[in-house]
């Protein structure tokens, strides 16, 4: 639903719901600065970023509480949120940048003590190693740290403090009693897993709503699949997949490039398909949910493979920029140190010359330097064929379309010679 309303939906369940207090993490900034300010003006409730300037007007984003406070039965709580700066380059924001995370606490935490806060909490959602001195010392009571992803070895570090509180799992929640001794502390902490609540029968309901709007706009068969593929999130970031194939040929066909690229992590769906499948705009909509266009550049080979390196820099890590590609193949060794593991790269079936230049179609996030392809921000941008890019979802919707009957094969256009090939 967020790639039509971008998020306004997410906001009216909540104002329903009735939330204190929202802190802020990347994955709020995914339709950039503007429509998170404008989410927050349709929310009940405030959002709070603590350390997020807004370049144009040198003060916190509009709309946006660097600290809250909040009173319930005479106890005042202070919150504050802080993002990591990788959000910049992550997201491809431009008007915005990230203080200190370290300053902005020391700093909010002195001024809601000032306010008359009772208890700080810190909220984040990067393993950040100086929190349990910030602690230790007492200038913030409670900190809470929310992400999905948090590695087993961060988890770790961040259960040393007793007074630290970690959210790490997808669908749960935690539930959390704090007691005041000498200072405030966490007396019990309870994991619950959302599924096994009770709904809230008006919260049904609008969720229905939703639902039905999604499937008149989005349940029209388009095709259908006539091979078995998968597009689980190990796969379009480690391998040659035939779906991330697919989009780098439609990107290619469109902007009559040489070549074509496309990253692991603009492949959302996390799901296996199977031969006889049919395809609805559902289904594209979810696998390419952001709202991205294709850029027609001039790049040389120099640059091609520097792109490449950067894409799989962080192969180990099951990171987004894995590249994909159209009209090119290419080799590498993930056991190689990064930025040294492409092998050998073809363009139709030539070897790369790495003084010739090429043109390259790919998405507007990549052209960025978004996912580390920092080499494409130095590559020339070509006119774009229309004033207006329709988006690489509206693409590969209307190629599936024309053919109606998909079939997908791995071509081995990616090889891992760390695993003797694909």
């Amino acid at each position: 639903m967020s790639s039509f309303d971008r998020g306004s939906h997410i906001i009216d369940i909540l104002n329903t719901i009735e939330p204190d207090v929202m802190g802020i993490t990347k994955r709020e900034f995914s339709f950039y600065e503007d429509e998170l300010s404008l989410r927050s003006y349709e929310a009940a409730f405030p959002f709070v970023t603590s350390n997020v300037i807004d370049n144009r007007v040198g003060r916190a984003l509009d709309g946006l509480n660097t600290s809250v406070l909040i009173t319930k039965n005479n106890i005042t709580l202070g919150v504050i949120s802080v993002l990591h700066d990788r959000v910049i380059d992550e997201y491809q924001l431009s008007d915005i940048s990230i203080e200190s995370p370290q300053k902005a606490i020391l700093e909010e935490a002195k001024s809601l003590r000032q306010r008359g806060a009772d208890i700080v909490l810190l909220h984040y959602s990067y393993p950040f190693p100086f929190v349990e001195n910030l602690l230790a010392k007492h200038v913030v009571d409670i900190a809470f740290i929310s992400d999905s992803r948090l590695s087993e070895k961060h988890a770790d570090s961040e259960a040393h403090s007793p007074s630290s509180i970690r959210l790490q799992k997808a669908g749960y929640a935690v539930v959390a009693e704090l007691g005041e001794q000498s200072h405030w502390t966490i007396a019990n902490v309870e994991e619950i897993e959302l599924s096994q609540l009770t709904a809230d029968a008006f919260v049904k309901e609008q969720i229905k709503g939703y639902e039905s709007r999604l499937k008149r706009l989005l349940n029209i068969q388009i095709g259908e699949w006539q091979s078995s593929f998968s597009t689980l999130r190990t796969k379009v970031r480690s391998e040659d997949n035939a779906f991330a194939n697919y989009i780098a040929d439609t990107l290619r066909n469109y902007a009559k490039t040489d070549v074509a690229i496309v990253n692991g992590g603009s492949i959302r769906g996390n799901k296996e398909y199977t031969a006889g499948m049919p395809i609805t705009r559902h289904d594209i909509v979810t696998e390419i949910p952001f709202r991205a266009h294709v850029v027609n550049m001039s790049l040389t080979g120099a640059q091609l493979i520097l792109a490449l390196e950067e894409g799989l820099s962080q192969y180990e890590n099951l990171k987004g920029g894995f590249p994909h590609v159209s009209g090119m193949t290419y080799t590498f060794d993930a056991n190689a140190q990064p930025l040294k593991r492409v092998k050998s790269v073809l363009v139709a079936g030539q070897p790369l010359d790495r003084q010739k230049v090429y043109t390259l179609a790919t998405s507007n996030f990549l052209a960025n330097g978004g996912d580390g392809f920092y080499a494409l921000k130095d590559a020339r941008h070509n006119k774009a064929q229309s004033i207006r890019q329709p988006q690489i979802s509206d693409l590969v919707i209307r190629s599936i379309t024309s053919q109606y009957e998909v079939t997908l094969e791995k071509e081995k256009r990616v090889l891992n010679e760390a695993e003797g090939g694909i």
